[in-house]
């Protein structure tokens, strides 16, 4: 088994500096052996597991823990891999659905088949159209097939309202999260922005607060 390591260095991190967010603050962010600068990458992501996992307790019904553990593990990895290398991994989108129609059918999903089944098929179907026609307008591409595929992932696992939340919640984020690049660092338009982490995160919140959402935007009825 290959230990915690520095990338720049190879020096084995010893147990001390491998605390959850608090070692990186600790070593002021770089390598205690070589200085090199580590990622915020690794704290935010440390910080987005512990809080997505330490709600999911009290939020969550134990039967459905399982099932949501399993599918929040594959968006976090999603985060990182997106942030990093403009990547989402097909292990934690495409091939994720037939998971979550699986446990859909063996009730350890708050919905349906049918449901699971529809939100995949109408979470790659929106990003596919939207891919589409910003190719007719512009012809070039716009987004890449691992964010249709990972809406569809999200789909099986959270129905048709949650691919409706979980897109509204992530354009929102996406677009303010834009807007402050351009006002504060002067970003240039041609600047590629990863829409995955944003999907991700709007997923982890659709599942952690969907009553709390549905009814501040009164789809209850829903």
């Amino acid at each position: 088994m290959v230990r915690s390591h520095c990338p720049l260095c190879a020096h084995t991190i010893a147990w001390h500096d491998l605390f959850p967010v608090l070692s990186w603050f600790k070593l002021k962010g770089r390598c205690r052996y070589c200085s090199t600068k580590i990622s915020l990458l690794y704290p935010a992501i440390e910080l987005i597991t512990l809080i997505s996992f330490g709600l999911a307790y009290p939020l969550i019904s134990p039967l459905y823990l399982l099932s949501y553990f399993l599918f929040f593990s594959a968006l976090i990895i999603t985060i990182r891999t997106d942030l990093e290398h403009m990547l989402i991994i097909r292990l934690c989108s495409l091939y994720l659905i037939p998971i979550g129609l699986l446990l859909s059918f063996l009730d350890l999903l708050p919905i349906c088949f049918y449901n699971s089944l529809a939100g995949a098929c109408v979470g790659f179907g929106i990003l596919w159209g939207i891919r589409k026609a910003y190719w007719l307008a512009r012809h070039q591409e716009g987004m890449g097939d691992g964010d249709q595929e990972l809406l569809a992932a999200i789909g099986a696992f959270t129905g048709i309202l949650g691919v409706w939340l979980t897109l509204l919640l992530a354009s929102l984020s996406a677009s303010l999260y834009g807007i402050a690049l351009l006002i504060f660092f002067g970003e240039s338009k041609n600047f590629k922005l990863p829409f995955g982490p944003f999907l991700a995160l709007g997923a982890i919140t659709y599942v952690l607060f969907s009553q709390h959402l549905i009814a501040l935007l009164g789809l209850a009825a829903l």
